[in-house]
């Protein structure tokens, strides 16, 4: 989220061809209420406890520490004006405290260092005053000898301080992680692997590593019109070869056109989404915040295979969502799946609440649990 703004992770992203015939939404969905949730933040006293991030991205390390990717992080001082504003960061927690971060702070700014840095190779802004930066999208782990190789996707965008952005398409980085040495006290950066994978937002938006070694890949095709909820879609799955990644004519489609049954909203996720599996579920998880975004729930929806088929989404209200302070609604969005949250009969997700403080007014990236049965 664009603090001070109404941008957000999921409220922009790039136009997609013309959507295609959906089903008929449902006259309702299954639906289920989420656990109290935890704050996902450093340490009681750290610099950086009050720190505002959203679009939280787990990915679980071979010892059970976590790799976390955010998409916008900034602070506010306590008269409501921004310290600081980073698109893009990330954070290192151990297994034994998972909702606890170590961050880094630059230490002439004070800030959390971004994650990945623009290359020369970055497609120019069409304005001057808009900032290039890259949101992590998805990510997947691949064990090389003693070390974990973590490969992100990212979106390629500009930003404007008035509010603006342009889709600058999908770009390709990685990160290394040792056990013996976990990133504490020192800044986790990603080098970039190729900048111009994709032109426009494409495959990457969400990513799984099948069982097989291969990747699956998947892209939604958003609307002009972002306040016509029939006209998202159509989503898209493509397989690629993990040593493949960085070549955009290896993303082989296996569906151009994957049936995603329809909630009682948009019947294709219509920002942000992330697909996982659950291996305390047993089955492929999708997790996105339905149309318009910024809302009060997560659709979840689960497969047994990467490509399907899909169930009906199911609806989970989400605590402390609905916040207002005089007139304006303080929603939540960037709903993701958290498998590495999960438990038996309990589904993990995460999702960004942009109001848990007032005063100024601050958000944080949140972790739940979901009583979860079949579908």
């Amino acid at each position: 989220m664009l603090l001070g703004t109404s941008i957000s992770c999921d409220d922009h992203a790039a136009a997609g061809p013309e959507a295609k015939p959906t089903t008929t939404a449902p006259a309702s969905a299954p639906s289920v209420e989420a656990a109290a949730p935890t704050p996902l933040r450093p340490p009681a006293g750290d610099p950086l406890e009050t720190i505002d991030r959203d679009a939280g991205i787990n990915v679980a390390l071979r010892d059970g520490s976590s790799l976390w990717l955010f998409g916008d992080t900034a602070a506010r001082a306590d008269d409501g004006t921004i310290v600081y504003f980073q698109i893009g960061t990330a954070s290192w927690s151990s297994a034994d405290a998972p909702t606890t971060t170590h961050d880094y702070r630059d230490p002439e700014t004070g800030a959390p260092v971004t994650f990945a840095t623009p290359t020369a190779d970055f497609p120019a802004c069409p304005s001057a005053g808009q900032r290039a930066g890259m949101w992590p999208a998805s990510a997947v782990v691949q064990p090389v000898g003693p070390r974990d190789r973590v490969i992100v996707w990212l979106h390629d965008i500009c930003l404007g301080a008035d509010g603006s952005l342009a889709d600058r398409g999908m770009a390709l980085a990685e990160w290394w992680y040792d056990p013996a040495d976990p990133p504490v006290g020192r800044a986790i950066t990603a080098t970039i692997l190729e900048q111009r994978l994709f032109p426009g937002r494409s495959y990457g938006s969400a990513a799984v590593l099948a069982a097989g070694g291969d990747v699956y890949a998947y892209r939604c095709a958003t609307p002009n019109d972002p306040t016509d909820a029939d006209a998202f879609g159509p989503c898209a799955v493509a397989r690629v070869p993990l040593a493949s990644v960085a070549d955009p004519a290896a993303y082989v489609s296996v569906d151009d056109d994957l049936a995603l049954p329809r909630g009682s909203t948009a019947p294709v996720p219509p920002g942000g989404f992330s697909v996982a599996f659950d291996a305390t579920l047993g089955s492929y998880v999708m997790v996105d915040s339905p149309w318009p975004g910024p809302t009060q729930a997560v659709d979840v929806r689960t497969a047994p295979s990467p490509t399907g088929p899909w169930s009906r989404p199911t609806t989970v209200g989400l605590p402390g969502c609905a916040d207002r302070i005089g007139s304006r609604q303080f929603n939540c969005y960037a709903g993701s799946a958290q498998p590495s949250f999960s438990t038996p009969g309990h589904l993990g997700i995460g999702y960004y609440d942009s109001s848990v403080s007032t005063f100024p007014t601050r958000g944080a990236y949140m972790i739940t649990t979901v009583p979860w049965g079949t579908p």
